[in-house]
């Protein structure tokens, strides 16, 4: 027997409102073993403490147990251990191979620490025996989805939708793979479906407020209004319609209600979230103290000597994924989205090599939080020779050559490689970096009135933290032009969308690549987008992105004041 780890929650598949949940208590049936159940049901109450205690003793007599293995998994889950939750729950598949609902959990964490083609291998496994199973194949869709395989990802979820039509998840998830591919009416049409199912379904309205051509009806502000009366509403949901009501009265120029919704959605999305500033700007003067001229003299010529890897970084909001939409359709570039790689070549396995399971985060998400680098990281990075700085540029190559196709060069869309342009210079020379930077204003308020997935990016939730975070930022990468010249190519939003057939003629002298005209028309590529940003790159450049904050300046007070100087100095950094 098996109970399962709550992070197959992830699936999004209504436990108990959607018929794929008898999928999913087929596949955990209730523990036979008394002490077991008692340490389940203590885990299902969120008393952890207990849970462990329980487990504990119970390992000490019977340490191969692969139900007492399982929870002591989700135990290290609830901890963000995930390194420790998959060790065990390898073990699990080990003492219990036959067991699908060990194997469906390990594939979850597997893909919680971005080991995409091991949690697919998982999930491959189990489909080779329940081929028509929908857990198996929710998670494989999501999987497909994060590693750019966009229209197999659309596949499952249309099967799903045909197969489950009742289900409002099903029909949610059908529109953001629809979404990605472009197909924005047959988007909407899935959203509306899933609505229409299940009316308090927030996420499908928030999901449609994310989509920049979508405008709210009267009848749909109203139900949301009405939505947010009912008492006892949990704080995600809630959060879910304000934020879909900014966007509304936003497109009805109502900038107060708009600011308003905007504001409380973000002050719940705050609940149980800290966003640590002392320790982000920690972590800039680290790198600036580390990173010297001197020291990358000293290197000069090491590392691997490829050309392939465009490195896009910056803050969210700021134009990054229409610049890679925009190199994306030159012959030689391909697009591959954000990409864990850099991460998991690097910084995993320093911080593992200290006693450390996973990375230091400041805050928590997927933001730089989670990407910065550990002091550890930096001091064991000046004792490593050349050949070892070539092989972790090879190492991160290798790990992308599982998404690329034939062009020779490609694109790395994770913003939060900013903070990682030391560590780019050292083991890749010859990568292109490009800062795409827009205005702070603009930026900083474009952050505070989104959704990002997964609930990253968690410093967006509080004005003053955006500031703090964009000024952290500018800062940072002005030590970087100081201590390499050169290395980095600034490109500027707003002077892309004024003259854009100069500033990409200069950054293709800088990518040293001949300049296609075909880039100009970049919202004729038709690619999967999976960002926040996929309508947008559909069309061509326009100027309403520009000034946005206006409307909203009487309330954006705490974010001038984060910004400070640099705001003043925009597009450079203050002296």
């Amino acid at each position: 027997m098996s109970v399962e780890v709550p992070a197959v929650g992830e699936t999004g598949l209504s436990e108990g409102h959607d018929p794929l949940a008898e999928a999913r208590r087929k596949l955990f049936p209730p523990l036979r073993n008394r002490t077991l159940a008692q340490a389940a049901e203590a885990l299902t109450s969120n008393r952890v403490e207990m849970a462990e205690s329980l487990l504990a003793r119970f390992l000490e007599r019977k340490p191969r147990d692969p139900d007492a293995l399982n929870l002591m998994a989700d135990i290290a889950r609830r901890s963000k251990r995930f390194e420790d939750a998959a060790q065990l729950l390898s073990r699990c598949i080990e003492h219990a191979p036959d067991c699908a609902g060990y194997r469906y959990n390990y594939a979850v964490i597997l893909r919680r620490l971005d080991r995409y083609e091991q949690a697919l291998a998982q999930l491959d496994e189990l489909l080779r025996k329940d081929g028509r199973n929908p857990l198996y194949r929710d998670q494989k869709a999501a999987i497909l989805r994060m590693i750019g395989r966009h229209d197999e990802a659309l596949a499952y979820r249309r099967e799903l939708s045909e197969e489950y039509p009742g289900s409002p998840e099903a029909w949610l998830h059908y529109g953001h793979s629809l979404r990605g591919a472009g197909l924005l009416d047959e988007c909407i049409a899935a959203y509306r479906k899933a609505i229409a199912l299940a009316p308090a379904m927030s996420t499908a309205y928030g999901s449609l407020a994310d989509l920049k051509v979508y405008r709210f009806t009267v009848e749909e502000i109203a139900c949301m209004e009405s939505q947010l009366c009912v008492s006892g509403l949990p704080a995600e949901i809630r959060a879910d319609l304000h934020h879909a009501l900014g966007k509304a009265y936003e497109e009805e120029k109502l900038y107060a209600k708009s600011f308003e919704n905007y504001a409380k959605g973000n002050a719940l999305r705050c609940l149980g979230v800290t966003f640590d500033r002392e320790k982000l700007t920690a972590h800039r003067l680290a790198c600036e103290s580390f990173f010297t001229e001197a020291f990358f003299r000293r290197r000069l010529g090491w590392g691997c000597s490829s050309t392939a890897p465009i490195f896009i970084v910056g803050m969210p909001r700021s134009g990054s994924t229409l610049l890679e939409q925009i190199l994306s359709s030159h012959s030689a570039i391909e697009g591959l989205g954000e990409l864990a790689d850099l991460d998991i070549a690097l910084v995993r396995p320093f911080a593992s090599s200290k006693g450390e399971g996973q990375p230091h985060e400041f805050g928590s998400g997927n933001s730089v939080e989670k990407n910065a680098l550990v002091y550890a990281y930096l001091q064991m990075l000046d004792g490593l020779d050349s050949d070892r700085f070539r092989t972790l540029g090879e190492d991160y190559l290798e790990l992308t050559r599982r998404r690329r196709g034939g062009q020779p060069s490609f694109t790395d869309k994770t913003l939060s490689n900013y903070s990682y342009a030391g560590l780019i210079n050292l083991i890749l020379p010859n990568a292109k970096i490009i800062d795409i930077r827009r205005y702070p204003l603009d930026c900083g308020w474009s952050c505070f009135k989104s959704q990002f997935a997964g609930g990253g990016q968690t410093f967006t939730y509080r004005l003053a933290d955006i500031g703090y975070h964009y000024s952290n930022y500018v800062m940072l990468m002005a030590h970087f032009d100081r201590v390499l010249p050169g290395r980095i190519h600034r490109m500027i939003y707003e002077d892309l969308i004024a003259d854009p057939q100069t500033e990409l003629r200069r950054l293709f002298e800088y990518l040293e690549m001949p300049f296609e005209e075909s880039c100009l028309r970049f919202h004729e590529n038709r690619r999967a987008v999976s960002t926040l940003s996929s309508e947008q790159v559909r069309m061509p450049l326009y100027k309403s992105g520009v000034a946005q904050w206006i409307p909203y300046e009487p309330w954006l007070g705490p974010l001038k004041a984060a910004l400070g100087k640099v705001l003043d100095s925009y597009p450079y950094a203050p002296e």
